[in-house]
């Protein structure tokens, strides 16, 4: 009970987007049975398998990240850090996805392969900017010595 009361003081700046983030890790769980499937195949089906293996990797860290972020003290460097983190390992991710997919002829081909993996790359840039934005905050915030 004290480890609930706890998680809701942490995460009720959040509003309903900590509920969002829950269900989207629940559905990458129950998605994981058919990439394993995907995975134990010959051919094409193994290189599919493993490109999604990069794009939950990605989705997971991205979703865990937002979790850890602390709504009360968002100017530090360790949320810096940890944006910067996300965003690099987002991008390897995408990188080594496109490098699967592109080993493959009839994934290469394919207008939606080619679609996610951009989204989703460009939310590994999106976290490093906002990671350097927070990183200047905290400076600005270090150096005028305010306390927002």
């Amino acid at each position: 009970m004290k480890r609930l009361k706890s998680w809701y003081q942490r995460y009720k700046g959040m509003g309903t987007l900590f509920w969002v983030v829950c269900i989207v890790l629940f559905a990458i769980v129950l998605l994981l049975s058919e990439i394993i499937d995907l995975i134990q195949a010959e051919g094409e089906e193994r290189l599919q398998g493993w490109a999604y293996v990069c794009n939950l990797l990605a989705l997971v860290v991205l979703c865990v990240n937002i979790l850890r972020l602390d709504c009360r003290n968002l100017l530090s460097h360790k949320t810096a850090d940890s944006l910067d983190f996300s965003g690099y390992f987002i991008i390897l991710m995408m990188l080594i996805r496109n490098w699967i997919v592109d080993g493959s002829d009839a994934l290469s081909d394919s207008w939606n392969y080619s679609l996610d993996w951009i989204t989703i790359l460009l939310f590994g840039f999106l976290l490093q900017f906002v990671g350097k934005v927070v990183r200047r905050a905290v400076k600005l915030k270090e150096e005028q010595d305010l306390t927002i």
